[in-house]
């Protein structure tokens, strides 16, 4: 009788855990920003990871990503306006990397392992952004959808 129970129990709290179909399949998600808004985004989906800027990137911006104390940028570039789009609400800026290629790879293993990334976006020579990310639990986070 206690085997069954044991049993149950263990098996309602497995449920309540995993994530329902509909969290499965949405993308795994990072923002950086003030509190009105993100700025940038990191979303990690099982096809893509797109890094999308707001406001604080355009052409000419400089977006640099690295990971805890290392030297070495993970990723490092000069936004073009191929980048880059203007509306009503400023300027949007999207980078996507596709699961196949390398960029895609390195940010997803950069990001599990890491404990904090830390985000600047650069206009000018003059500091647009500047903030660090938490990736405690990111690892969990992103493991359902890659």
């Amino acid at each position: 009788m206690i085997k069954l129970f044991i049993a149950a129990a263990f098996f309602a709290g497995a449920m309540a855990l995993a994530p329902s179909p509909g969290e499965a399949s949405e993308p795994a998600q990072l923002m950086a920003g003030d509190p009105s808004g993100a700025h940038v985004a990191f979303s990690f989906s099982a096809k893509d990871l797109r890094i999308e800027t707001h406001q604080v990137g355009n052409p000419g911006a400089k977006l640099s990503i690295w990971i805890d104390h290392s030297r070495r940028r993970l990723f490092s570039r000069i936004l073009t306006a191929d980048d880059c789009k203007f509306g009503d609400d400023g300027a949007r800026c999207r980078l996507v990397f596709t699961r196949q290629s390398p960029g895609y790879s390195l940010f997803l293993a950069a990001f599990r392992r890491g404990r904090t990334a830390h985000v600047e976006v650069e206009n000018a020579a003059v500091m647009q952004m500047s903030q660090d990310l938490s990736l405690i639990g990111f690892a969990r986070k992103v493991r359902s959808e890659t």
